[in-house]
């Protein structure tokens, strides 16, 4: 519930340094302020209390009791904000004040600060509905200002927060590239209740990323001169009115136009859907609004729509006029979204400036329950709940909630839901207690006990189903004795209490280890040693990726590789056996050659999540949701990787790869692994699943190597083409035999769709020279998904044309005991080193080597302990996890080059082949 819409009174021992309270009807005084409709509402947004005017705002000095306060008031003296000293880190703030308030509507303020070589002073000045505070500083040469806040207090703002959003614009990088947002300046938005109607006010910091209920951040800058400045700016007037009402129908870039800043551009244009997120159902005209922000005028736009395949599906040209009496004017345009399964890229321009927004289409989907899933989110946009940890969100929690189920997710690393939610939504939920080396070590400070049972009362409260203890220890350091170190403490004073703590509790929920930053086994090695393996029901990873193809799995910062590792070791040391993969990601940073393009993260997308079934994961948890930070959630920079790893972009619309999570999820429903496509071709890749009596092969060409934006030059910069531009590339024929329906000669059907789940339309449909039905596919780096009826003892294709990148082909195996023998053809011109991963050995994959002459080759090597298990199961093979099929050997060769010779890395291919043993 708000807090009483009743002004606090005002002390009379205070000093008033306003123009006087004149000049503005009061409510019991406040003027009445007329908002514009908004065509763009959600249909599910909750009513908006009108906005009053707070007239021209007051400046009141404080007492003895709080020296150097300033309270800013309403022109009928509500009170609204205190603002008081500046702390610059730690406990090092300042502390007594010398306030001067001879010149009319200003205070200046001088402040004591007990740090040596540290002096602080602001004014404040009052113009109308803006107060401004100009704070100057000297410092010690060592200071660093960046994390300093002021100090401030709302007086009985609703629910007693701020919505941090910054505001921003698109811009374009001269050397090419997608456009990307960034950030001009910070605005935190507040509100009062006032009856029935409302005050709407923003403080504005450059560069202040976040706040809470003491202070708000507002980094300083240090001049030529060696003084530092910072500037505060506080309004509540008609604008910001206005801004605000954009704010909460899900407009914040043009919300921040309205209030207008010197580097944004004068107009500024915008574009929004009709749904928050603009995911629809099905194929139809969906009305977008168009939005101008800036001076009163006619604007002309020109509006632009494109499908994945690169299909112009709209192109228009409108006119949006800002009135006289405000800052921004709209007006709808209609667009045809075609397809019952696509995303959309939405362009808005206007003279030099443009905006953009997703839209994807795809059909519902009813999934099983939530202990059949392995698909999971992190990370949450609308969230938390009350009593939850994270900065609110501004559109509905119901809507997110339903976006979930949309894109299949059953698992949640967060416990944002209470425990009766989580059972009414069919959501799994769990907790990451966090903690940091050396927390308890002060006796004064909280202990671990009282520390545990918060945890362990805000798991009760959700119903959370696992606890991941801790995360990212391992990060950060690469001293072997400050790891070991970190994982001895871990175990002694964290995990060994923690299980104790659980079992005093009577918790039947599963802890697994704490996420770690990339595979670790020595951090685990330490926590086994220590005696903290058998405590734990399995272990949290957070399999890190660079510019690699999500099936790679060489050296660090590639996705199989890791899963692999961590499931070797799981299946390698007895005792716990949940793997959880706690962050998945693909970044999608503008711009940058060790980040995902956007057309690279929707493949990445779908294959890490069917990567992580064939390796018996219990769950993944897709980092994240939305772009942005959890203290930052609508910020921008594209600078900075950590806000780019959302599938849907900052401003809630979709990514593409949002749309193939949610495929990949529809995939994985009720699937079970069968085992690896085994193929006579070097460069095809696939996974064969089962469910429901069919078959699903999903196959990939590997034809054009593994790494990603591997042309890259010494710089960062790389230009990322277009989410639209479909990209050239090798591609292999692959014929898909075809089974017989009902006994007679009729061929089977199979059905062919892409990473997003589009329908590809017929292929062709042939005898194959041996006989009987095949269905000829098209498919290159980017996964497709056959799915129908395909024998579900078939291994593979048998027929596959197409360049070879490694020209290694007719790959076959036998075993004898632990040893194999593999015949095959090496029309390379010079002798291979195959590589051959079974088992696991030790809790280790390992890779045997295996030299072969060129030409017909028939070599023998003894795997030993590699030699994989006869029975499929849990330990059957490091390739993956098929129970009730034969285990699998993988065999490649490698060769890598360069592919100009500026490139600063080497292109990756690999002929690799899936053999059963």
């Amino acid at each position: 519930m708000p807090p009483s819409p009743h002004a606090r009174s005002i002390h009379r021992r205070v000093f008033l340094a306003g123009a006087g309270l004149t000049g503005t009807a009061a409510v019991g005084g406040l003027a009445a302020l007329h908002f514009l409709s908004d065509s763009s509402d959600d249909s599910d947004a909750p009513d908006t209390p009108a906005a009053v005017d707070p007239g021209d705002l007051q400046l009141i000095t404080g007492d003895a009791s709080h020296p150097g306060r300033v309270t800013v008031t309403t022109a009928d003296g509500r009170e609204l904000v205190h603002f008081d000293g500046y702390r610059f880190s730690g406990n090092l703030g300042t502390r007594g004040a010398t306030v001067d308030t001879s010149s009319p509507g200003t205070v200046h303020v001088d402040f004591e600060v007990p740090g040596d070589g540290y002096t602080a002073a602001v004014t404040w000045r009052a113009v109308g509905g803006t107060v401004t505070g100009d704070w100057e500083f000297r410092t010690p040469e060592d200071a660093d200002l960046a994390d300093a806040r002021v100090l401030r207090t709302l007086v009985d703002a609703t629910a007693g927060q701020e919505t941090h959003v910054p505001a921003t614009r698109w811009a374009r990088d001269p050397r090419g590239g997608v456009p990307y947002l960034e950030r001009v300046t910070e605005n935190h938005f507040i509100t009062w209740a006032v009856g029935d109607s409302r005050i709407c006010g923003v403080t504005s910091v450059s560069g202040g990323l976040s706040n809470d209920v003491y202070g708000v951040n507002a980094p300083a800058v240090r001049g030529e001169d060696g003084v530092w400045r910072a500037t505060v700016t506080f309004r509540a007037d008609p604008t910001v009115a206005e801004a605000t009402d954009l704010l909460d129908t899900g407009r914040p870039m043009l919300a921040g136009a309205v209030l207008g800043h010197p580097d944004l551009p004068d107009p500024l244009v915008d574009v929004r859907g009709p749904e928050t997120y603009n995911v629809f159902t099905g194929p139809g005209t969906r009305t977008f609004t168009v939005g101008v922000a800036g001076s009163p005028g006619t604007a002309t736009v020109e509006v632009l729509v494109h499908g994945y395949d690169g299909t112009e599906v709209h192109r228009s040209t409108v006119e949006v006029t800002v009135p006289d009496d405000a800052r921004h004017g709209d007006t709808t345009v209609d667009v045809d979204l075609p397809d019952d399964r696509n995303w959309y890229g939405v362009e808005v321009t206007c003279g030099d400036t443009l905006a953009r927004a997703g839209a994807a289409v795809w059909p519902d989907h009813d999934f099983g329950p939530a202990e059949g899933s392995i698909v999971g989110l992190g990370g949450f946009s609308a969230g938390p709940a009350v009593g939850r940890t994270g900065t609110p969100g501004i559109e509905p929690a119901d809507g997110e909630h339903a976006l979930w189920h949309r894109l299949g997710v059953r698992h949640l690393r967060n416990p944002w839901l209470t425990a009766d939610e989580a059972r009414d939504l069919d959501i799994r939920t769990g907790i990451q207690p966090a903690g940091t080396p050396g927390q308890f070590d002060d006796p004064d400070a909280q202990s671990f006990d009282d520390w545990a049972a918060e945890a362990l009362d805000r798991g009760g409260d959700s119903g959370v189903e696992l606890y991941e203890l801790l995360n990212e220890w391992n990060a950060n350091t690469s001293d072997a004795a400050v790891k070991t170190d970190r994982a001895t403490e871990y175990t002694e004073k964290w995990l060994k209490p923690f299980r104790t703590a659980m079992d005093r509790a009577g918790s039947s929920a599963a802890l697994v280890s704490q996420g770690l930053a990339g595979w670790d086994a020595a951090f685990l090695d330490t926590v086994r040693d220590r005696g903290g393996w058998d405590l734990l029901d399995g272990i949290a990873v957070h399999p890190g990726r660079g510019n690699y193809t999500a099936d790679y799995d060489r050296d660090q910062w590639n996705f199989l590789g890791q899963v692999r590792k961590a499931r070797a070791y799981l299946d390698g040391h007895p005792g716990p056996d949940r793997l959880w993969l706690t962050e998945v990601y693909t970044c999608t940073q503008p711009n940058n050659w060790w980040n995902d393009s956007p057309r690279t993260a929707a493949d990445a997308v779908f294959l890490s999540l069917l990567l992580a079934k064939t390796l018996d994961v219990a769950g993944v948890h897709w980092y994240q949701l939305t772009d942005g930070l959890w203290y930052d959630k609508y910020g921008v920079d594209p600078a900075n990787s950590e806000y780019h790893y959302g599938l849907f972009d900052v401003d809630r619309t979709p990514k593409p790869s949002a749309v193939a999570f949610a495929h990949a999820a529809e995939v994985l429903d009720g699937a079970s692994f069968l085992g690896w496509v085994e193929s006579p071709h070097p460069d095809l890749r696939g996974l064969r699943f089962a469910r429901d009596g069919q078959v699903t092969w999903v196959l990939w060409g590997r034809q054009d190597g593994y790494v990603t934006n591997a042309t890259r030059t010494g710089t960062d910069f790389f230009p990322f083409p277009e989410a639209w531009e479909v990209p050239d590339g090798k591609t292999l024929q692959v014929t898909v035999p075809v089974g017989f329906a009902n006994g007679d000669m009729d061929p089977g059907t199979v059905t062919v769709h892409d990473v997003l789940g589009r329908d590809l339309g017929d292929s062709d449909l042939s005898q194959r020279p041996t006989g009987g039905p095949g269905r000829v596919i098209t498919v290159g780096s980017s996964p497709v998904v056959v799915t129908g009826d395909i024998d579900e003892f078939l291994t593979g294709p048998s027929e596959v044309a197409g360049d070879m990148s490694v020209a290694l082909t007719g790959v076959a195996v036998h075993r004898d005991g632990t040893r194999l023998t593999v015949d095959g053809v090496n029309d390379t011109g010079g002798r291979l080193v195959l590589k051959v991963l079974g088992h696991q050995v030790d809790g280790v994959p390992v890779e045997t080597e295996l030299p072969v002459p060129s030409g017909e080759f028939s070599e023998t090597v003894d795997l030993g302990a590699a030699m994989p298990d006869e029975e499929a199961g849990p330990t059957a093979s490091t390739t993956g996890v098929a129970p009730g099929n034969r285990p699998q050997v993988r065999i490649l060769a490698e060769r890598s080059e360069k592919l100009t010779p500026e490139a600063s890395q080497p292109q990756v291919w690999r002929a690799e082949y899936h053999r059963d043993v």
